[in-house]
């Protein structure tokens, strides 16, 4: 696959986390991705793990949108970055597994991930965000 066509497949995760399709962001990934994040000391294995992050995040913020802001990619990587918007009205799986209850607080943060491709579904994924940043907007932390 060329670039282009990854990049096109990152267009669609964004397209398919919008509209809550979450059997669409499964399946552009494979069934044996592995995705690294912040909040997660170990990283998620497996279509059903990426589908329940997603899941999680759309369940803890209901009017959540995600932006692509630009995307660039050589070979079989691409990356993107992306600003997310919510309101924190739900239940949200926090760091090392605890459970952060609803703040009604509205987020906007700017991430990155870094995606390895293999034959059109990501293999790999490398989110990159400032979780700290992100729990002081939800009043969590001190800012």
């Amino acid at each position: 696959m060329s670039v282009e066509d990854n990049l096109r497949v990152i267009n669609k995760v964004g397209e398919a986390y919008n509209a809550r399709d979450w059997d669409r962001v499964a399946k552009l990934h494979a069934e044996s991705v592995i995705g690294w994040s912040p909040e997660s000391p170990e990283p998620r294995k497996g279509r059903a793990a990426i589908r329940e992050e997603f899941v999680g995040y759309a369940t803890a913020f209901p009017d959540s949108r995600l932006q692509i802001e630009r995307t660039f990619g050589q070979g079989d990587w691409v990356c993107g970055e992306f600003t997310f918007t919510g309101t924190h009205k739900g239940a949200l799986p926090g760091p090392g597994g605890q459970i952060v209850p609803a703040t009604n607080k509205p987020l906007r943060m700017t991430y990155a991930v870094v995606f390895k491709f293999d034959r059109g579904e990501i293999v790999e994924r490398h989110e990159y965000f400032d979780l700290s940043g992100m729990m002081a907007q939800l009043g969590l932390a001190p800012q």
